[in-house]
């Protein structure tokens, strides 16, 4: 599967679940589309084409539609973007990937017992 990380996404630890994983990952800044805004970066992710857009940005899903895109999005809902908050958001996702629909949107939220 081929995956983009949004621009709030940038750690290089994040890559490496999806990498051991087996999958292809990059994020906005390795294209060059650091600054872009969500409605043109999901067409130009669509387009690419890239099977996953993953981001942490809550609002997403009710600023776009994502009825026309063959992309998969996913929200990480954690209370920080640090690494160690996101790794096991990513890890849960990971098994779920090859059930996404394209055009869905997939919120994985933070354990309440994450501290």
């Amino acid at each position: 599967m081929r995956i983009l990380l949004d621009e709030n996404l940038l750690s290089r630890k994040l890559k490496q679940p999806f990498l051991d994983a087996g999958h292809e990952v990059q994020n906005v800044d390795d294209m060059g589309w650091r600054g872009t805004k969500d409605t043109a970066l999901l067409a130009i992710a669509n387009a690419e084409p890239f099977d996953l857009f993953i981001t942490a940005d809550k609002n997403l899903p009710y600023q776009q539609n994502f009825q026309n895109l063959t992309l998969k999005v996913v929200v990480l809902n954690s209370k920080s973007t640090r690494p160690d908050r996101l790794i096991p958001l990513i890890l849960r996702l990971i098994p779920l990937l090859p059930d996404l629909e394209p055009g869905s949107v997939t919120i994985i939220n933070e354990l309440d017992d994450l501290s």
